[in-house]
């Protein structure tokens, strides 16, 4: 009958380690480090918070670059324009487009101004009158209370005066915050594969494929979520349009289609606060009868959203659960006001696809490997520079799939020192022994 013996003890391990439990010891290595990331990322937001005035635009900057870089391709690749001509032509467009918005919505608002001011008390009365008629609230109460109001304002005249010399501050930080996106924005469209390469090329040689690769996912899915969102909010803002024509109040249909345009982009909460306006303001100019029509197609145009444009039109591509997207928005309002609820799910969406990729469940397995990418880092493995920095990567990869030649080699074998010298014009490149020859990170399998 054999005897039982003790465990023995792992080499290299105190007996006062030993002793503590293998599950407390996981527990607490696991522990330490969820502290230390945690910590890093509260470090860096609040080093992020100091510079929100440069933080905000470039990351608008990066949006709108989402959005127009198909635009500078396309011109790129059918017109006599380089890439630089290009991205100032799409540049211009956009401002051209922003600028016909906003002043045509002016122009309607300000022709429009007297019949406003007319309506809005007239509306105000009538609301009144039903408040008293209603909860029986007397004439005296309301002058009580509207002469408690001015009294507070006038209490409070210098905060105000103050708030309005910071107003002026702020619309000062907004004009230097307009430059700082505009100048990002060309230079992102200009040259921002050559930016990437730049900051992959700082990377270890190992993990610089690896992250190419993660990051085009990510890309990928952010480029999904802003298409997305813009057509989702243009059906939005021409849903509640037509409904504001359909209730005779077509001169003020631009006005609430800019508004309901701009309010959509903040997920959630946007489409509320717009659709709120779009009753009060018909409650308001027309009657409760016309309000409650309106609250019913603002009802039916988000309905349409939120269950058929949405999951028809992102797909795969951006899987977010809804409960994460509640608590993304609500986590960024509370961090950064309006701007961290705008960004928040863009940026959820990005980091999500970049980590599915590292932890290899692939996204997006028709991408596949950017050989020109991977071989410039091969060449940039065994200390040559190469001449191709320039050329957009993705670009170059459409193009060859035009012309019949497959660039996106999901099944190529890891790149080689011979490989990369073939990729480099200079001839006179050192041998290595295959020991010495950098390693690249295959495709990682799916589950």
């Amino acid at each position: 009958m054999s005897k039982l013996r003790p465990t023995p003890r792992a080499p290299g391990l105190a007996q006062e380690v030993e002793e503590i439990p293998l599950g407390v010891r996981r527990l607490a290595a696991w522990s330490w480090r969820i502290l230390v990331i945690v910590t890093a990322t509260a470090l860096i937001l609040y080093g992020l918070l100091q510079i929100t005035g440069i933080v905000i635009p470039v990351l608008l900057a990066v949006l709108l670059a989402v959005l127009l870089t198909p635009v500078v391709k396309l011109l790129t690749r059918y017109t006599f324009l380089g890439r630089g001509a290009a991205s100032g032509v799409a540049l211009l467009g956009l401002l051209l487009v922003v600028a016909g918005m906003f002043t045509l919505a002016g122009r309607q608002l300000i022709a429009k101004w007297a019949d406003i001011q007319d309506k809005l008390v007239t509306g105000f009365e009538s609301v009144s009158e039903w408040a008293k008629t209603t909860f029986q609230i007397d004439a005296p109460m309301i002058n009580s209370a509207l002469d408690e109001g001015l009294a507070k304002l006038q209490e409070n005249a210098d905060t105000l005066l103050n708030s309005a010399v910071s107003t002026a501050a702020v619309l000062g930080n907004l004009v230097t915050g307009v430059l700082i996106m505009l100048f990002t924005l060309f230079f992102l469209l200009s040259s921002g594969p050559t930016i990437w390469r730049w900051v992959v090329g700082l990377l270890p040689p190992a993990a610089r494929t690896g992250t190419h690769e993660a990051f085009r996912r990510g890309w990928k899915a952010l480029s999904a979520y802003v298409r997305t969102q813009i057509l989702v909010a243009a059906v939005d803002a021409v849903g509640i349009s037509i409904g504001m024509v359909a209730l005779g109040l077509g001169s003020y249909a631009v006005p609430i289609w800019l508004l309901v345009f701009l309010f959509s982009f903040i997920p959630l909460v946007g489409a509320i606060a717009s659709g709120i306006i779009a009753v009060l303001l018909v409650l308001v100019l027309q009657n409760w009868i016309f309000a409650l029509i309106m609250l019913g197609i603002v009802l039916l145009v988000q309905q349409l959203e939120g269950n058929v444009l949405q999951p028809l039109l992102m797909g795969k591509a951006v899987e977010l659960h809804p409960l994460a997207v509640f608590l993304g928005v609500a986590g960024g309002a509370m961090i950064a006001g309006i701007p961290g609820a705008l960004f928040a799910i863009p940026l959820i969406a990005f980091v999500n696809a970049t980590l599915l990729y590292i932890v290899g469940r692939d996204p997006s397995p028709e991408l596949g490997v950017d050989s020109a990418s991977r071989d410039h880092f091969a060449a940039l493995a065994v200390g040559h520079h190469p001449h191709f920095a320039d050329v957009d990567a993705d670009a170059e990869s459409d193009a060859s799939r035009a012309e019949g030649r497959d660039t996106s080699d999901s099944q190529a074998q890891p790149a080689t020192v011979s490989e990369a010298k073939s990729a480099v014009p200079s001839a006179d490149v050192s041998e290595q022994s295959p020991e010495q020859a950098p390693e690249f990170p295959t495709k990682p399998t799916q589950e």
